[in-house]
């Protein structure tokens, strides 16, 4: 049994991903969502029999995390805890040993691991009201771990919309523990957004103060 499952979605990342699978998969146990990349992301997967789950369509960050966190549950089912890692390289893998080092002393229902350099003025905007009203910082932040026996209460009630901060919201209001650690990213220049152009990708984000 994983005592921890990565799940890393990923869309036309390709050699973001690579770099991060051999990074960290001596180490950790990992599952990819390809969410029907046109890159050559499923040749690796298939030719490096990593374990995915294939999207014959692409669905979007929050239904490929969604189906992420589904699948562990299903085949995985005494895992404690599911860590949510982007694939295009802005994480630092170097910090997977800090963090669960920190989770499993702590023993949080929800890790959120703030980045401590945010770049687009609408995350600043977003990461100032949440921490105003539920004393969390940067709920937009792709690496969080979640306890898997308490993420399971949710599943009925997942959104689509919101890159699941209305997830991050439900565990702050039901009074779980939710926990901060302070990570640094590695942002790269011209890079497209995974949800759109920039404009947007900014317009989505505003929006979520709508639920705050």
């Amino acid at each position: 049994m994983s005592k921890q499952i990565i799940i890393i979605p990923a869309f036309n990342e390709y050699y973001s991903l690579k770099k991060i699978f051999n990074d960290i998969s001596k180490k950790f146990k990992i599952i990819i969502i390809n969410d029907a990349s046109t890159d050559k992301t499923k040749k690796f997967l298939e030719k490096n029999k990593i374990e995915n789950i294939e999207n014959k369509k692409n669905k979007g960050y929050e239904k490929s995390i969604i189906e992420g966190f589904k699948y562990v549950a299903k085949h995985y089912p005494k895992t404690k805890s599911i860590v949510t890692f982007d694939a295009d390289g802005e994480h630092n893998t170097f910090d997977l040993s800090r963090i669960l080092k920190f989770y499993n002393s702590n023993n949080p229902d929800l890790l959120v691991c703030n980045r401590t350099n945010i770049k687009r003025n609408s995350e600043r905007f977003i990461d100032s009201i949440f921490k105003a009203k539920y004393g969390i910082n940067d709920p937009l932040s792709g690496l969080k771990v979640y306890k898997t026996k308490i993420l399971k209460k949710f599943f009925k009630k997942f959104k689509f919309k919101y890159f699941l901060v209305d997830l991050v919201i439900l565990y702050c209001k039901r009074k779980y523990k939710v926990l901060n650690l302070s990570i640094t990213c590695n942002y790269k220049k011209n890079r497209k957004a995974r949800i759109g152009n920039q404009e947007k990708a900014n317009k989505k984000i505003f929006n979520i103060s709508k639920i705050i």
